[in-house]
């Protein structure tokens, strides 16, 4: 990969995404009836890993699985197994490698994990890339890549031509400089579109691509905007060339991008009649209406071809057996039309994050409805509205849905404490080597940001079991302090801040029982 030098020259951090886990992609093969292995025991691999921050939270809570990263920046590899083997986990190695030298010796994994390289590798790269994740992947695996993808990266586009033509008579000056060099150039041509009425309102919306641009990360915008490759594609390309490696397209991870149901019956209507029935066509379509610029797409083999079903109808069997997580606001679901629905959503919404499955949302209708009202044709309804409901949302990205979830045990005084792993993840990621590098996330890799150097000491406290009061004259040694809304900083009890922090390892699934 040619792009080695200026990832050591200007540092992408390395950030978890919830979206490429393998419990996720588990779930989406599921729905749509291929049988992948069970993401707690898998073997996975990652193409273009950097300091392994992608993969490193996933080891953490799934010790029987197996993690394998790979990255052509050595500093970036070093560093990655530095950061792992401070917080001691074994289930995981980075390896400096270029994507190039691997082959059919390098193993096979049940999921491979490509995100944020496809489109920024010349073609050769982009060709072994998909004949690893032919010949390296079990019969039953999910691959899973991500690229920039038009109709709607042609604004982009412009926008990264204008900033390579800013450095074009500055060759040798570095990544950093010519970012900003960019950014100025941009700049200009945005204020000055904006002085005339006919461009503005012929041009808004690319102005606003410019000037959202501008406030985004330098790493991010120099990478993405200047580097030598940046070739996005049409869906239909990018599937005629897996085909080439016998490989099948099976979806998007996200679903609104595969699935159409819940969209304007015309529009359904419409998609049906240019598609008949080809589901790549429908999706292509699709991509032209919603001007779609990325995609993270899966892929199988196609000895699993037989198994797939695009049909949008979902045996209820599948749909009952996700663990679900709602993403839902309760005024959101307020404004929902079924009622039972609406009762039902709104008392999981108490629990913010607690998960549930469909089975566990009908025995709550069970025990709050009048015996008079539960007739099992009233009870047959409210299961089908509610099946609706949750697809829909699993379409629409209001439900997140999975094939397991990682044990939550709750906070008890003096009866539970947090493991070394976990002491040496946020200890590392927060105050250690990791600080700056690698993103913190929970056990579905959805980053989390409010975790700080004086949760890492109550953390410390909590290596064993102990009284509130024992850990409150521990953590009374601390000054702490919490920023005000207004910026200021205002000295915070230990007694007040501790329940705040206990909070947030609970919800991490940090405690262990003795």
């Amino acid at each position: 990969m040619e792009n080695k030098n200026t990832y050591s020259e200007l540092l992408y951090k390395s950030n978890p995404f919830n979206y490429t886990v393998p419990a996720l992609l588990e779930a989406n093969g599921k729905l749509y009836g291929l049988t992948p292995k069970d993401s707690r025991k898998a073997r996975v691999l990652e193409l273009g890993s950097s300091f392994g921050g992608n993969i490193i939270t996933q080891a953490l809570y799934n010790p029987e699985a197996e993690y394998v990263g790979i990255d052509l920046t050595a500093e970036q590899v070093r560093k990655g197994n530095e950061i792992i083997e401070k917080i001691g986990l074994t289930n995981i190695k980075l390896i400096e490698k270029n994507i190039l030298d691997v082959n059919e010796d390098f193993g096979k994994f049940d999921y491979i994990i490509v995100h944020g390289v496809f489109s920024w590798v010349p073609e050769n790269v982009k060709d072994k890339i998909i004949k690893i994740c032919n010949e390296n992947l079990n019969e039953e695996g999910i691959a899973y890549i991500s690229y920039n993808t038009y109709p709607g990266w042609k604004e982009p586009d412009k926008i990264r031509e204008m900033m390579i033509y800013a450095n074009k008579y500055f060759p040798e000056i570095s990544l950093g400089d010519k970012n900003q060099r960019g950014k100025a150039f941009i700049s200009i041509v945005a204020e000055q579109m904006k002085l005339y009425e006919d461009i503005v309102e012929k041009k808004g919306d690319f102005i606003k691509q410019i000037e959202e641009l501008l406030e985004m990360q330098d790493y991010y915008v120099a990478h993405e905007y200047l580097e030598s490759f940046n070739h996005p594609l049409y869906l239909n390309e990018f599937v005629d060339l897996i085909k080439k490696e016998n490989l099948q397209y099976v979806s998007d991870v996200a679903l609104r991008l595969s699935i159409i149901s819940t969209y304007n019956q015309d529009t359904v209507n419409k998609l049906q009649q240019l598609s008949q029935g080809d589901h790549v066509i429908k999706e292509q379509c699709l991509d032209f209406i919603l001007d779609t610029k990325f995609r993270r797409s899966l892929i199988c083999k196609n000895s699993q071809s037989g198994k797939l079903n695009f049909s949008e109808s979902f045996p209820n069997e599948i749909l009952d057996s996700f663990i679900l997580s709602l993403r839902y606001t309760k005024e959101e679901l307020e404004t929902l039309n079924e009622d039972n629905v609406k009762e039902i959503m709104l008392h999981l919404a108490e629990t913010p994050y607690k998960s549930f499955d469909i089975m566990d949302a009908m025995k709550y209708w069970e025990n709050n409805t009048k015996e008079e009202d539960k007739s099992e044709e009233k009870k047959n309804e409210v299961l089908a509205n509610l099946r609706k409901f949750v697809l829909n949302s699993m379409i629409n990205g209001k439900i997140k849905f999975y094939c397991s979830e990682n044990e939550i045990i709750p906070y008890e005084e003096n009866q539970v404490y947090i493991s070394e792993k976990f002491r040496n993840y946020i200890k590392t990621l927060i105050v250690g080597e990791g600080s700056g590098l690698v993103g913190i996330a929970n056990s579905r890799n959805e980053i989390i940001s409010d975790l700080n150097d004086v949760d890492v000491i109550v953390a410390d406290i909590l290596s064993e079991p102990r009284t509130e009061n024992e850990i409150i004259k521990e953590l009374s040694k601390t000054t702490i302090y919490r920023t005000m809304p207004n910026g200021e900083k205002q000295e915070v009890e230990a007694s007040e801040y501790l329940p705040e922090s206990i909070r947030k390892f609970e919800f991490l699934g940090y405690f262990s029982k003795r």
